[in-house]
């Protein structure tokens, strides 16, 4: 990506001082009056609309919106108030009185509230109320590079977040003029190859190359690291719901530094936080790849559904198609800590879905994710994610069918013989033997051993992350104190679907009570220190258990 922001500081200097504008504050307002709006419906062009204020509403102490009626032959083209338009400077007499900011769906669209200038310039940390069932005016997001499915999967990752997604062609029309109040600009969580972000208009321009935009929160976030971007206003679609703009979100001009109740503040020529991501797919079927940089800014709640969505619709690309497969999945996160010691989870891992393969095949990098940004500790410094996909139409899971020790007794320090009966899918079955390492401080006299495939214990996987989800505090855990490194090392070091496992097994009622006493599942599922692993090119499901017996 050629982000030149080395340029932004000649933009500053070619700006018009346009705070010297004279301000109207919300007490001389008058029902009656008739202003003038300004905005972008097409291209970079600024036009007039005009207003009439209905009334004012709310009080001083708690908050003022004021409620106009927009008219005038640009909004009879948009079709009233439009997503986009939110942030639009309002003046009369020459004045600014404040920003286009709230409208209502399904109502008369020519009716919208404006945030007063006053409340901007300050950016007011307490929440402002908004009216019942009045929305901002630029809730959708405009996402560009994404496949049907991928823009599905987008908004089903949004919609926590409160937000929604639409279709946006990739262009590379782009505005160079320097903003000003009535320019469209924009406000991006990821630009390069794919990128995502809302537009909005432009209220204030300072002569430091500090702006205000919007007039209403973008994600209530306070203090932000948002990219601020030039746009190209394609169009205005009218909808029975609420119009909207639709443009190219351009190149990257400076940062969103505040998302807060009475708009968003930003610097010109400012470099927001962002992480680069790399993500490449192969559909091994069809010898077809995909592949695609981007950068995510760096917030702890918006990154891991970024990176979820890029990487499942860089896939979706690969494949163009729905259904089941099998996946081998790469990936690897850096970065440091408060100590500046780099961190890193490098992890690889086969899956299979029989109806939805895309769906499976983030569940461990949006793990690592959260496990880096959304840690106990301390920040941490992501600087680079790099995912590699493989994807296949093949079921590549066998099934262990039988497993039997080929000596009765051994003796420690010494190796025991396994030999496990697998069964492939719609296949023969075959038999492998493992050399399974008896420790010189086992225990002697009889040892269980559980052998099983490393996607039998999936079930453990789901139920902990729907604890995780759900907020159940996990067993409490004799353990040292755990560090983030620690944190990092599990990661790295859990099992994998196509790995073949064996380990103590001290039965059913013995089993119980160890996990309580180990963090309950998550015990379990770490296993003890005598585990030994056996890697596959296909994923192992089912266990059985084996008794030998060791002496000295």
């Amino acid at each position: 990506m050629r982000i030149l922001f080395f340029t932004l500081v000649l933009m500053c200097q070619l700006m018009v001082a346009f705070a010297n504008v004279s301000i109207m504050p919300v007490r001389d307002i008058q029902p009656g009056m008739h202003g003038v709006g300004k905005t972008v419906i097409q291209g970079d062009t600024i036009e007039d609309f005009y207003v009439e204020v209905i009334g004012v509403s709310g009080r001083e102490t708690t908050g003022q919106s004021i409620l106009v009626r927009l008219y005038g032959d640009l909004v009879e083209k948009t079709g009233g108030v439009a997503h986009g338009m939110s942030g639009s400077p309002v003046y009369i007499d020459g004045r600014l009185v404040g920003a286009v900011a709230f409208g209502r769906n399904f109502n008369d669209p020519h009716y919208c509230f404006l945030t007063p200038i006053g409340d901007m310039l300050r950016m007011l940390d307490e929440p402002r109320s908004v009216k019942e069932n009045w929305i901002p005016k630029n809730t959708p997001l405009m996402a560009s590079g994404f496949t049907p499915y991928g823009l599905e999967y987008l908004k089903e990752k949004l919609a926590p977040f409160g937000l929604d997604a639409l279709p946006a062609g990739a262009s590379d029309m782009d505005s160079s003029k320097p903003l000003e109040p009535g320019s469209s600009v924009g406000v991006s969580l990821m630009y390069g190859d794919m990128s995502i972000g809302a537009l909005g208009t432009v209220t204030w321009v300072g002569d430091d190359g500090k702006i205000l935009a919007f007039g209403h929160p973008f994600m209530s976030r306070g203090d932000s690291n948002f990219y601020m971007n030039n746009t190209w206003v394609l169009g205005c679609i009218p909808s029975l719901s609420s119009s909207y703009k639709v443009g190219n979100l351009g190149s990257p001009i400076g940062k969103i530094v505040e998302d807060r109740a009475s708009g968003v503040a930003g610097e010109i020529g400012k470099a927001p936080k962002a992480i680069p991501l790399f993500v490449s797919a192969t559909d091994n079927g069809r010898g077809l790849s995909q592949s695609i940089r981007t950068a995510i800014i760096e917030d702890d709640k918006l990154l891991t559904a970024m990176v979820d969505a890029a990487t499942v619709n860089t896939v979706s690309k690969a494949l163009n198609r729905a259904g089941g497969g099998t996946a081998n999945v790469r990936f690897t996160i850096v970065g440091k800590d408060a100590d500046k010691n780099q961190l890193k989870i490098e992890r690889e891992n086969m899956y299979y879905s029989a109806d939805s393969v895309l769906k499976t095949i983030t569940q461990e990098l949006t793990d690592a994710t959260n496990t880096l940004m959304q840690n106990k500790f301390a920040d941490v410094d992501v600087y680079a994610i790099n995912v590699e996909a493989e994807v296949s139409e093949d079921v590549k899971v066998a099934e262990i069918t039988a497993v039997k020790a080929l000596e009765d007794k051994v003796k420690l320090g010494s190796k025991l013989p396994i030999r496990v009966t697998l069964k492939p899918y719609r296949g023969a079955e075959f038999t492998k033997v493992y050399e399974y390492e008896i420790s010189k401080d086992q225990h002697v006299g009889k040892l269980n051993l559980n052998v099983r495939g490393g996607s039998s214990m999936a079930w453990v996987i789901k139920l902990l992350r729907k604890q995780k989800d759900e907020d159940v505090p996990a067993a409490k855990t004799a353990e040292k104190k755990r560090t983030l490194k620690d944190y990092v090392e599990d990661v790295n070091g859990s099992d994998k679907n196509n790995e073949l496992i064996v380990d103590i097994s001290s039965g059913a009622n013995s089993q119980a009570k160890n996990m309580e006493a180990d963090a309950g599942l998550a015990g379990m599922l770490k296993g003890s220190k005598y585990k030994q692993k056996f890697p596959h090119n296909f994923i192992i499901d089912g266990e059985k258990d084996i008794t030998v017996t060791v002496i000295k």
